[in-house]
């Protein structure tokens, strides 16, 4: 396998690397994503508290009332439905058009402002959150917004159009697909440390420098007496709730909403499905290496995942570690008739091979370890 270490670009072994890394691209994005949600919040009080004096504001009537046809319909580019899609804020334009034929002032004869959840709101504030405990991970502290910032939004409320531009550029350019930092942090989520190290030389005299940045440890360690190759075949991953996990659980978040937020297709973004083109792409890379999953490895189906169509859980092998063997797996799911299935067979099948075979697709994410005691279970990716 090829060496990484000049095909990333960045010193992995550098805390600094990956401190100006996350503030770079994390605190931009963390303010793209705090000016949105303050944004929602502003409004949401404006419009609570007096509907009436704030439709005498002009931004209000743009934000509510912009790109509405006479007959009460969205047009193509309507602010008002881009402010309704984003933000949830909205009010019936089918019910002001009603009041407005008929002579009365909607204001002033019950027509309400009606605040949603949108998947968009969603997104932004899991997104938040992440990135907040990313930032707290390596102690920066992200600025506040100020009220002149969102102001200048509400003055000119298409601006609204280019935050929510940036904010998909800045996911986009920080997901796996398309940097090392983040793609370095999907090999590192649970592999054999020889073949972490045989990717990326470097760790192997700086490997307690990178898992104490990282937060990386100790997964599993193999109960064999010569110490190098305990040492060698020592599962390596992610600490739960440390900067590493934290950002992989951000990656992912990308990967599983990006695509489904329709607020960017309506702004005209051609959505493009990050996971789907990464899996595809390693895959290919592995195929033209001619690596292929061997038939005796069983891989678990993902969590919450149906192998028989109406039938609720996914289909699990759980490999059972003895010494240098693994001498028996569990399996257990639903059978093609819908029926549950649970039985353990023994089996005589080295620790070394089995990790030496299934590495490479740890390495790309395509599998993932979840080690429990001295079992362990390989799951394809969700």
């Amino acid at each position: 396998m090829e060496s990484y270490d000049e095909v990333v670009g960045f010193d992995y072994t550098d805390e600094n690397e990956w401190k100006n890394w996350i503030g770079e691209k994390f605190l931009p994005l963390h303010k793209q994503l705090s000016i949105i949600l303050k944004l929602r919040e502003s409004l949401e009080n404006i419009l609570k508290t007096n509907l009436k004096e704030a439709f005498s504001q002009r931004y209000i009537q743009e934000i509510l009332l912009g790109g509405i046809t006479k007959e009460g319909e969205y047009t193509q580019n309507s602010l008002a439905k881009l402010y309704k899609d984003a933000l949830g804020i909205y009010i019936n334009p089918k019910e002001w058009v009603a009041y407005c034929r008929t002579g009365l002032n909607p204001v002033e004869n019950g027509i309400e402002c009606k605040f949603e959840d949108t998947s968009f709101l969603a997104f932004i504030t899991e997104m938040k959150e992440l990135v907040e405990e990313v930032l707290s991970g390596i102690e920066i502290e992200p600025q506040d917004i100020e009220d002149k910032e969102i102001e200048e939004i509400m003055n000119s409320p298409e601006k609204i159009l280019e935050i929510i531009k940036e904010i998909y550029k800045s996911v986009i350019c920080i997901s796996a697909n398309y940097d090392y930092h983040m793609f370095f942090i999907l090999n590192t989520r649970c592999i054999p440390r020889f073949f972490i190290e045989k990717a990326y030389p470097k760790l192997k005299e700086n490997f307690e420098k990178v898992a104490q940045i990282l937060d990386l440890e100790e997964k599993f360690v193999p109960n064999i007496n010569d110490e190098e190759i305990r040492r060698n075949y020592t599962l390596i991953g992610h600490k739960e709730n440390g900067l590493a996990y934290l950002l992989f659980r951000l990656n992912k978040e990308i990967w599983k909403t990006i695509a489904e937020i329709k607020t960017f297709e309506h702004i005209g973004i051609a959505l493009s499905d990050l996971r789907k083109t990464y899996y595809e792409k390693v895959k290919n890379s592995l195929k033209k290496l001619g690596w292929e999953r061997p038939e005796y490895i069983r891989v678990s189906d993902p969590p919450g995942s149906q192998r028989v169509s109406g039938y609720s859980g996914p289909w699990y092998y759980t490999y059972y570690v003895e010494g240098i063997m693994i001498t028996r797996y569990h399996e257990r799911g639903w059978s093609a008739r819908g029926n549950y299935y649970s039985g353990t067979y023994e089996c005589n099948i080295p620790l070394l091979q089995l990790m030496n075979d299934i590495s490479p697709a740890l390495f790309l994410g395509i599998y993932y370890l979840r080690v429990e005691g001295n079992s362990i279970k390989i799951i394809e990716s969700d």
